[in-house]
């Protein structure tokens, strides 16, 4: 079991299933509804929490009765979250439209709380952790994070998921062990080439990108790796299939698997997010609810 600070974004997700999606001013009926704790950091957590990892969330969660019950929903999945901060606002929400004819989602996101800075990070220990994963959010104060963790913990990796270019975000690149992108990052939409240029300029990096049915690559020491999609997934639920990846190869890399075997393994747990609805019992257990 290793000790993982994940920091990023929790959200309140509420998800309407629907048959197919609506056209513009229509009103339909939905066919199920459910609400959820969400947020790429947050699903990252609990999937690593899932695998019997002690993970630790660092999120803004608003003051009030719903954050209140938000951090007990977090807790009742196995992740810590006495590194959440508090903030007067809005718990930031996500509205989620979930197709059953494709399994696709479509997401309105409103939060109006300030993100998780530098200075929330400075009032952490930061000694005795195994791993740190940062959620690619808050370009102007990343950098600051990630060398506060890597002045705290020398030898432990850092990973950073890098979702969709934000301004200022590039800074961050450098400053990290292991980078997780998404096909957002690939412009003119050429992995092969954008995953060769990745191993070019950071050999000394883990570097993945995730590419829906063509599966995953990964760049490690100037190799390129690629894992295919297993033919005749059967797509449910996509909401967190990106989450479950990067859980997946941040739990097999710590667990001390070779690069290529991580991948896989990543590739693999995404699969099977996908073909499931929500991320309970994803890796076939349940943790125990840490204390609040």
């Amino acid at each position: 079991m290793a000790r993982i600070l994940v920091t990023g974004i929790v959200t309140l997700d509420h998800t309407l299933d629907v048959a197919g999606y609506p056209p513009e001013d229509a009103e339909i009926r939905a066919l199920g509804s459910s609400s959820q704790p969400g947020g790429n950091a947050a699903n990252t957590a609990t999937l690593l929490a899932q695998a019997g990892h002690r993970v630790e969330l660092a999120a803004v969660v608003a003051q009030g009765p719903e954050g209140d019950r938000l951090l007990r929903a977090l807790q009742q999945r196995g992740v810590y979250t006495d590194a959440c901060v508090r903030r007067r606002g809005h718990t930031p929400t996500s509205y989620i439209l979930r197709s059953r004819a494709t399994g696709s989602r479509t997401i309105v996101h409103y939060r109006d709380l300030p993100e998780f800075g530098a200075a929330d990070l400075g009032r952490l220990d930061l000694s005795g952790y195994d791993w740190f994963h940062f959620e690619g959010r808050n370009p102007a104060e990343l950098p600051a994070m990630l060398r506060a963790a890597r002045e705290a913990a020398t030898d432990q990796p850092l990973s950073l998921e890098l979702e969709k270019p934000r301004d200022g975000l590039a800074a961050a690149l450098p400053l990290a062990d292991v980078l997780m992108f998404s096909r957002g990052w690939v412009p003119g939409g050429e992995p092969e080439r954008f995953i060769a240029d990745a191993a070019r300029e950071r050999a000394d990096a883990v570097q993945t990108l995730t590419w829906g049915r063509r599966g995953a690559w990964l760049a490690h020491r100037s190799q390129v790796t690629q894992c295919p999609a297993s033919p005749h997934v059967v797509v449910r639920d996509s909401v967190g299939a990106g989450d479950s990846f990067n859980a997946g190869l941040i739990d097999a890399l710590v667990s001390g698997q070779p690069p290529e075997r991580a991948l896989a393994d990543a590739v693999r747990l995404a699969e099977r997010k996908l073909a499931q609805v929500g991320l309970d019992g994803l890796l076939g257990a349940t943790p125990p609810e840490p204390p609040g």
